[in-house]
């Protein structure tokens, strides 16, 4: 399976050309040993950006409860009731442990949680280096800065699909979901490797505009191999 890796990941980043996917998609209907490690490799992003995830909302936390700490520390002796000094670490496990099973599913999860944005292969050219700062914007949060510097990579080429893919991802970001229904909607309905993805986040963005038909019709295409298919089984629940 190492020769077939980067193709792997070509294929899951979405940089392979229409005649390599179609004939990659054929090879995995006929070898069961590539289905296995293309979803153990899956599987392996999905934990490494979970982990991200986790790791970034755990040290929010951290941070907030040493700013309250320290607020509680300046309030002075007097004021400062022994039996509350005492709790405040098991405030801070439990809170912890809050933002730890609210990460791995025990209560609501995030139906809007963004993949990373994946880098694309290297190459030469300007085209290469605006997508390589886009990834960067992205997967800080920055979406304005990501819409625009995808502007301009669709007005080059409206042929890659993965610039409208991210570009439809940031406006959800932005809570602007009729922009980013513009974007993944006819994404969902095409045959590109994003379609599935982009059927779970039109849906989302359908179900935060109110249009429960809507969302459901495309949640109802996410498929079990999709990475997304557990949170579509959650969010149908709730149309």
């Amino acid at each position: 399976m190492a020769a077939f890796f980067e193709q792997i990941q070509d294929y899951l980043d979405g940089t392979l050309a229409v005649e390599e996917r179609q004939a990659f998609e054929q090879q995995l209907k006929e070898d069961g040993a590539l289905r296995e490690e293309l979803a153990l490799q899956r599987e392996l992003r999905d934990l490494i950006t979970k982990h991200r995830a986790a790791e970034a909302g755990v040290s929010a936390l951290e941070a907030t409860l040493r700013q309250v700490r320290a607020a509680y520390e300046a309030e002075g002796p007097k004021k400062k009731p022994g039996v509350i000094r005492l709790l405040l670490p098991a405030i801070a496990v439990a809170a912890c442990l809050l933002a730890v099973f609210n990460y791995v599913g025990f209560f609501e999860p995030d139906f809007e949680q963004l993949p990373e944005m994946a880098t694309s292969i290297t190459r030469d050219g300007g085209a290469d280096s605006t997508y390589q700062q886009a990834v960067s914007a992205f997967n800080e949060g920055d979406y304005q800065t990501s819409i625009r510097l995808l502007d301009g990579l669709v007005s080059d080429d409206t042929s890659v699909v993965r610039y409208r893919y991210y570009r439809g991802l940031s406006h959800l970001g932005l809570a602007q979901y009729r922009k980013a229904i513009t974007d993944l909607k006819p994404i969902a309905d095409g045959p590109s490797v994003f379609a599935g993805d982009a059927s779970y986040f039109t849906a989302v963005a359908w179900w935060r505009l109110g249009d429960h038909d809507e969302a459901l019709s495309y949640v109802e295409r996410v498929t079990e191999t999709s990475d997304y298919h557990k949170k579509a089984e959650r969010l149908k629940k709730k149309l």
